[in-house]
């Protein structure tokens, strides 16, 4: 992911620089999908009433635990947790987190982080899913894990070597239990003497599982106005665009396999997902090209003047075609 978000960030600049707008199929007769504002499935706001708390015993660590990326200072780290009960349960708010098991260990200190908006063109389900995350459903916690400085000396220590920490320790929201992790980095230590830090983002719903790719064809992707429109939008407004598939080969392409479709206005939005209106669809032509009516939540934030229009489809597949614009917003 972290690589998308450089790539992101490399086109936004690329777009505010160059002042580039989407390019125009001169072929009129161009057929337009209708927009579709179903919600999928997997992506609905939950609406059971909240189940039991989620027990240790059926949050099960999903891998080797951590994994942790270089940072500025010290390093950032995932860990994805799965409901392998066979009843929905209840994963919310923040853990404690500390490292367990060093000899000698330094002090550590928690501090809590806000949640951190999905990595575009990641597709994940609302909050409101670990109020009662079904089974096989899965919860990721970010860990941001700073100055790890072995105390020198001490009885502690002994004759042998320091002793690494054996896991990291989480301990659940409202009494529920504690859960230990594996790790695979420890990160420098960058001030002797000082406390380790640990800083805990809040669960949030894991993206939605890889799925088989749309298409094997090298599908293309253009973003352009609708009729008689423009591509702009208004702070807090929707946003009204169109996007041209086009198929350049010579067996048409059916909408069987409906992927969805990821958008991300930037810099201000997050990702949003949608399905796309296959039924209205039918197929894809050989050598020919539909028209699909999108819409994009404009935040009420985002700057005026140009941003940046990302559009991807089939993101849990074949994450293609994408498709890249400028969308000038106004204030209202």
């Amino acid at each position: 992911m972290p690589v998308r978000r450089l790539v992101l960030v490399g086109a936004l600049a690329a777009l505010a620089l160059a002042g580039c707008s989407a390019g125009h199929d001169p072929a009129a007769d161009v057929r337009l999908v209708p927009w579709d504002g179903a919600v999928p499935a997997q992506l609905r706001e939950a609406s059971a009433a909240p189940a039991p708390l989620c027990r240790p015993a059926v949050l099960k660590v999903v891998g080797d635990g951590f994994t942790f990326a270089p940072a500025i200072s010290g390093g950032t780290g995932e860990l994805t947790l799965r409901n392998a009960g066979t009843d929905a349960c209840r994963v919310t708010g923040r853990p404690d987190v500390r490292i367990v098991g060093a000899v000698p260990a330094p002090e550590q200190q928690q501090v809590s982080l806000p949640a951190q908006p999905p990595a575009f063109p990641a597709v994940v389900p609302p909050d409101s899913t670990l109020t009662a995350l079904p089974p096989g459903a899965a919860v990721t916690l970010d860990v941001d894990w700073r100055n790890w400085c072995v105390p020198a000396g001490g009885a502690a220590q002994g004759a042998g070597s320091p002793v690494p920490p054996q896991a990291i320790r989480l301990t659940l929201p409202e009494g529920a239990g504690t859960v230990d992790a594996g790790y695979d980095a420890v990160p420098p230590c960058d001030t002797p003497g000082a406390a380790a830090t640990v800083g805990v983002h809040p669960f949030q719903p894991a993206p939605l599982a890889a799925t088989a790719p749309w298409t094997s064809t090298a599908v293309e992707a253009t973003i352009q106005p609708l009729p008689g429109g423009d591509l702009s939008g208004t702070r807090g407004g929707t946003a009204r665009f169109a996007v041209l598939l086009r198929n350049p080969s010579a067996v048409p392409i059916p909408f069987d396999h409906c992927p969805l479709v990821v958008e991300l206005l930037a810099p201000a939005g997050r990702p949003e997902a949608h399905q796309l209106n296959c039924r209205a669809a039918g197929q894809l032509p050989a050598h020919g090209s539909l028209r699909f009516e999108m819409r994009i939540d404009v935040p009420a934030d985002a700057p005026t003047g140009n941003n940046g229009l990302f559009w991807e489809l089939d993101p849990t597949g074949g994450q293609s075609p994408e498709a890249v614009s400028r969308l000038v917003i106004a204030a209202p």
